[in-house]
């Protein structure tokens, strides 16, 4: 009876700690979410069609600003 208690709660412990690896995974996936997809949606599309316009020439970036 003892030994199936133990494996009961090894079980448990086990659960647990696999619940808290999913958790703790999503928790930094969402994190690394908020930090480098800035852009979503219409903002995403906008900033891709001003990049293409860089590329093919009909805009010129501001080297002002850069210095």
């Amino acid at each position: 009876m003892f030994e199936r208690g133990t494996d009961v709660v090894a079980g448990v412990v086990l659960a647990v700690g696999l619940a808290y690896l999913v958790y703790e995974v999503d928790r930094r996936q969402k994190k690394l979410r908020d930090v480098f997809y800035v852009l979503e949606g219409e903002d995403a599309a906008i900033f891709d069609q001003l990049e293409e316009m860089v590329r093919t020439g009909l805009l010129a970036p501001d080297r002002k600003a850069a210095i």
